[in-house]
Order: C-alpha cells, then structure tokens, then sequence
C-alpha cells in the first residue's frame, strides 16, 4: 500500500525544486536584461558623443582647409587676412564657413551695417546689443528725451576719430541697460580737422591754445547782458557777481599759522570715523583728515594745489601735517590722539572750517541725464523760457485750442533779475567744479548720482555728495577731494563715462580756468604740483609723504588735453549760433 502522506511529501518537494529552478532562472533572466540595458544606453551615448564632438570637427577641419584652398581667407596677394596662423573661426567668411555647416550661422549685425542706415525711419534695436550707459554716452553732448517716451532718447555726440558731429537714438531698458539704433552724421569735417590738414598747426592742442589766447580783453564778444563771452566762456556780469572765495593768500596764512598754533583739545566730527574736529588754542577750529592710506591723503593734498593753480577759488584752505607729540602744535592732545587711535609719524591734512555750510543740490541743467548747459540754454535761462509749462487743459489735450509759443518774460534790455543772476552765478561755479571733478577723477562727488542713477531715478535731485554752499555768500565749498589724482585713476576702467558725461555736455566755461589750465599744460603740470608741494611742506612731511607719481602726472596731462578738446569742440559748435 502506498502511504499517501509519503507520496504528498515526495510531490510537495519536487514542486519546491522546480520552483526554485524557475526562479533562479528569471532571476539571471532580470539580470542579464538589466546588463544589456545598461550597456545599451552607454552605446548610445558613446555614439551619440562621437557624432556631437568629432563630426563637427571633422566638417571644421574641411570648412578650413577648403576656404584656404579656394583663397577664401588669404589676401589678394595670397597673404593670410587674420592675425596669424590658426585664424580658426575670425579668418573665415561666413559664407563659407556656413556651407561646411548642419545649419547656416545666422547674421550678426556691426557697426558698419548700423552706419550704413540714412535715418530713423526704420531704426530696430537688436535685442541681444544691450550697452552700459558708459558706452551709449560716451562723448555724448545733446541729449533730447522724447515726450511721449521717457525711455527712448536722441543723442548728439562729437566723434574724435572722424572728428564729426554723430546722432542716434537709445531707448532704456528696465534692467538699466540700452539698445543703440544706427549713427547718422549731421556734419562736415570740423574746423579742427581743417586746420590739422592744412599744416598750420601740428597738433590739436596749438589750435585750441591758439583760440583761447586770441581771446584777449581786446578781442571778444560778449553779449548784450555781459552773460556770455565768446560764445563758450561767462561773460563779465557773471564773472563780477561770483563770489570771492578762498584765494592763494588765505591759503599761504593758513600754512603760517599752522606752524605756529598750538592744539587745545579734539572733537569727534568732520566726516569719517577717524577724522577730528581740531580746536585750537584761541577757539580757530579746523577739520582733520586721517587714513591709514597716504594715497588718499596725497589725493587730498595735491587736489587742493591743483585747485590754487586752477585760480579756483572753491576750496578751502588746507596744509599737511605729521602727528608728532613734540611739537608744539600737538604738544598737549596727546590723549586725545590716542583715544582716536591715530598713530604717531603720520601725516594728515588739517582744513580750515568754513562757517554757514548747507547741503548743495544739482542744479536743474545737471539733474537729468539728458540735459546740457551751453550758450542757448543760458539764453532761455535769461529769457525765462526755461521755466515749466503750465499744465495742458482738457481742450488742449482735445486739439481744441492752439496753445501759442512761449515768450520771453524779460522786456528787452531790460536788466538780469536777481534770482536769474543767483541761478547763473551757481552754474558758473559748478562749470568749474565739472571741469576740477574731471581733472582729479572725484568719485565721491557727482560721480556717485550718476552711477547709482541706472538703478535710482530720484538720485540726481538729491544733494551733491561733498558739496556744500556757505548760505550767506552763496559760494560752493568743493569738499573731500582725497579720491582725486591716485585712487580715481586706478579705477579710470570703470568710471571714466561717467567723468565725462558732464564735461561732454558743458559748453560754458570760466576763461579764467581755461587760460589758467593752457598755462599748466605748456609749464609742466607735475613740476609745478610738486614745486607747491616742496614749498609748503616741511622734511618731516615729505619723508612719509611722497610727492605725485609720474604715472598720475601722465595721466593728469591726458586729462587736460581732454578738457581743452571739449572747449575746441564747443566753439566748433556753437560759433556765430
């Protein structure tokens, strides 16, 4: 008989092997699927690479050798056309490169496709050209801003390599930077490029000195209110209402007495952190300037002198000095000193406080970037037609009426109202102080509004950064110079558009400054800055303080140069207009 339990058991195990079987099977199946996946994908992908990298090389590798064949890149002498061997991509027409290609290179407009344009007419802004500002304003001197647009401006500029006068439209973006439409010439070769043509004069600079010196008290013309003189300088009624300010002898008895004052104790004030309010012995006050950098103490020293050179009259007398407890000037602070952690043997620049100090805003001509000062807009300033127009009415906005022109509010010949000359006076100041601000590269002054402009519309009505206006004479006090000469030409790479956006668009000048500014480039700027320096300056000083480095005399020369172009520029402009 057969024991059913024992046949149960003997099915019962071997169904148990042969599941066992069929599952270590699937299990090799699954993995084998898994190993021929994965090589699978890695296959694809090496030939994927392959065909990415190596075929396009390859069709490069032809494009070259078929363009040099067919003398698509050499000369019409057989000469390369690129900058030497192995031109790759910049010595290859793109026509030809394209037909070696997948797909055609598309075609990138240039400047000279942009030149190529007669007008506006069919003006379209390149989405991918966005410029800096620096870039669109360069050499800039009109700017129009387009009333139904407030975005979209025409700009006038002076092009010193053609030496013509250039137009083209930008309209902002709202990320701060602009699209540039094409260039249109608006004249003939300057009165520069003539003179240069003709052999007379050898270099651009004799002919703006020549101008400048037949300007002489017998040979000019000023208008009828004595407001502009020569087309480009202030004339007489500006020049006599300015104020007084700070000449070369206040300047040499602030040395005198600074040798032999004595400190009576230091305030916390006058600026920066480390800077001290000085409190002399009779009760004479001065600001002390303190840097762990002698470059910025350089910068605000020989600022100053080039300003007493300049005949510029804005700043206020200042001299160097060495903090050192055994003279008689720091004799008795020195608990003072070191409460202020000021270390002995270093120099710092002792400026004499000026009373009646408020803040100076930007004048109105200055404020936007699209505006300008020159002769005409003077004119409107005299003639009252610079003032704001009254709002348009309902009718006025329907067509409905016809709104007249304005009219000048000044009877002829009648004499400049007060608050006219004020506003001319101010100008006449701030003409200076663009052009000191450019010479010394300021960045703390109005360099910081127009930079931070491109993010703050509201910056150029706020007040100047270290400028003040003394509230009883109405003089601008041109304050904290120690950027200038050393520490803003280091950054010249960055800043320079904005150094020179105000001076391209002024074309009204002190003939004072001009004539003062021709005689520093014909004497040698750098000796006589250094002279200064010598002279009013003792061994001490001297032997921690250095004099002006060669490389900022260059680059100070440069600068002049560039100032004396601009005045040649505007009296192309705006002769006998």
């Amino acid at each position: 008989m057969f024991d059913v339990r024992t046949v149960e058991a003997g099915g019962s195990c071997d169904q148990d092997r042969d599941s066992d079987t069929m599952s270590i099977t699937a299990r090799r199946r699954r993995a084998f699927q898994r190993q021929a996946c994965l090589l699978s994908v890695m296959a694809a992908f090496s030939l994927g690479l392959a065909l990415g990298v190596f075929v396009p090389l390859i069709g490069m590798s032809q494009a070259v050798t078929n363009a040099k064949g067919s003398g698509a890149v050499a000369g019409g002498d057989g000469s390369s056309s690129g900058d030497g061997e192995g031109d790759g991509l910049g010595g290859i027409p793109g026509t030809r490169f394209g037909e070696h290609l997948p797909h055609k290179l598309p075609h990138f407009p240039t400047l000279e496709d942009l030149r190529g344009k007669d007008s506006y007419n069919s003006v379209s802004f390149v989405a991918e050209a966005k410029l800096k500002a620096e870039d669109v304003f360069r050499h800039a001197f009109h700017i129009d801003q387009q009333r139904d647009d407030k975005d979209t401006m025409v700009i006038k500029k002076f092009d010193p390599e053609d030496r013509y006068i250039k137009e083209y439209m930008v309209r902002r973006t709202p990320d701060g930077l602009f699209h540039k439409g094409p260039e249109k010439r608006l004249s003939q070769p300057s009165i520069m490029e003539q003179i240069l043509n003709s052999g007379k004069l050898e270099t651009a600079e004799e002919s703006v000195i020549e101008i400048v010196n037949q300007s002489d008290d017998h040979d000019y013309t000023e208008d009828s209110d004595g407001v502009i003189l020569n087309d480009i300088f202030w004339g007489s009624t500006v020049e006599n209402a300015l104020p007084k300010g700070f000449d070369k002898g206040q300047s040499e008895l602030w040395t005198d007495y600074l040798q032999s004052a004595e400190v009576d104790h230091l305030e916390v004030g006058c600026g920066r952190m480390q800077n001290r309010m000085v409190v002399f012995r009779d009760g004479t006050r001065a600001c002390a300037r303190y840097r762990q950098n002698t470059d910025q103490i350089q910068g605000e020293l020989f600022s100053f002198y080039l300003g007493q050179l300049l005949n510029i009259s804005n700043l206020a007398p200042s001299a160097a000095s060495i903090i050192d407890m055994e003279t008689k000037l720091w004799s008795s602070v020195s608990d003072d000193i070191s409460n202020s952690q000021w270390k002995s043997t270093k120099p710092v620049v002792i400026t004499k406080w000026i009373e009646h100090l408020e803040p100076a805003g930007i004048p109105k001509p200055f404020q936007p970037l699209e505006r300008h000062l020159n002769k005409l807009d003077i004119r409107n300033i005299t003639e009252g037609l610079d003032l704001p127009k009254p709002p348009k009415g309902l009718l006025d906005r329907l067509g409905a009426t016809i709104t007249p022109e304005l009219q000048p509010i000044r009877p002829p010949g009648a004499p400049l109202a007060e608050p006219v000359l004020r506003r001319l006076v101010e100008l006449a100041q701030w003409s200076d102080l663009i052009v000191f601000d450019y010479l010394i590269a300021n960045l703390d002054r109005v360099v910081n509004n127009l930079y931070n402009y491109q993010w703050n519309a509201d910056i150029m009505a706020a007040p100047a950064h270290n400028l003040a206006r003394q509230s009883d004479s109405h003089l601008l006090v041109f304050l904290d110079n120690e950027s200038g000469l050393l520490h803003g030409y280091r950054l010249l790479k960055k800043y320079e558009a904005y150094h020179g956006l105000l001076l391209d668009n002024l074309c009204v000048f002190r003939r004072s400054t001009i004539a003062a500014l021709q005689h520093l480039r014909d004497s040698n700027v750098g000796h006589r800055l250094n002279e200064l320096f010598e002279r009013t300056t003792n061994a001490k000083i001297r032997d921690v303080l250095p004099p002006l480095p060669e490389k900022s005399i260059k680059i100070l020369v440069d600068r002049i140069d560039r100032v004396l172009g601009q005045v040649q520029k505007c009296r192309e402009i705006f002769s006998n207009r």
